[in-house]
């Protein structure tokens, strides 16, 4: 993870570069680089005010939206990305530990702007939580490994008003012993308004519920 002080390789030579001040306070807090076609290729902005640049907006040729950069908790490190599909938001990381490695990663449709899926890593740097949305931004589903084995022991699926709808469990790794096979052996089903309802459960391996009660 880059320092936000020494982020900037992007070459400003032949650019042009206007200073503003944004909220009124009397000093400059956003920086544009303009080429010779009138077109900005770089934003550069402080955005708490205390004199260091910790936000920059990438452009390319044509002043369409390319990355955007930034240090969100102001402590001279970066902590989050933007990167842009033809100009429209596509997928955002972020480091929210301040550990140096990215472990949140959020995908968007670029044509509408709703968020499809989030991965988050918890346990090492690859995902071992994977939320997905509907068409209409909101969740659908949940999957997830609580235990950092590897193996997915838990899903869930939601009714559209945020609630749980079906939560699957393997059980088999619950007690640290027995190797989880990243599927599921128990199911618990919820109404609508959040109340319990039956349970199932798999009593002969094949990973189906046979059972419920």
């Amino acid at each position: 993870i880059a320092l936000a002080a020494s982020v900037m390789a992007q070459d400003k030579a032949g650019l042009l570069k206007e200073g503003k001040d944004s909220n009124g306070d009397g000093k400059q807090d956003t920086w544009m680089y303009s080429n010779n076609n009138a077109k900005i290729e770089l934003i550069e902005a402080d955005e708490n005010g205390d004199g260091t640049v910790d936000k920059w907006r990438k452009f390319d040729s044509q002043g369409t939206a390319v990355k955007t950069e930034s240090d969100s908790d102001f402590d001279g490190t970066l902590d989050t990305w933007m990167f842009f599909e033809g100009g429209k938001k596509a997928r955002v990381e972020k480091d929210r530990d301040n550990s140096g490695a990215v472990d949140q990663w959020q995908h968007f449709n670029p044509a509408t702007g709703k968020l499809t899926k989030v991965e988050v890593a918890s346990k090492s740097d690859k995902p071992d939580q994977i939320i997905l949305y509907d068409d209409n931004g909101k969740k659908a589903s949940m999957e997830q490994d609580t235990n950092g084995d590897g193996n997915k022991n838990i899903w869930v699926e939601y009714y559209p008003n945020g609630k749980n709808k079906l939560v699957a469990y393997d059980t088999k790794g619950a007690d640290g012993q027995t190797g989880s096979d990243g599927k599921p052996d128990v199911w618990q089903k919820f109404g609508e308004d959040g109340s319990k309802g039956q349970a199932g459960f798999d009593t002969d391996g094949d990973n189906k519920a046979d059972v419920w009660q």
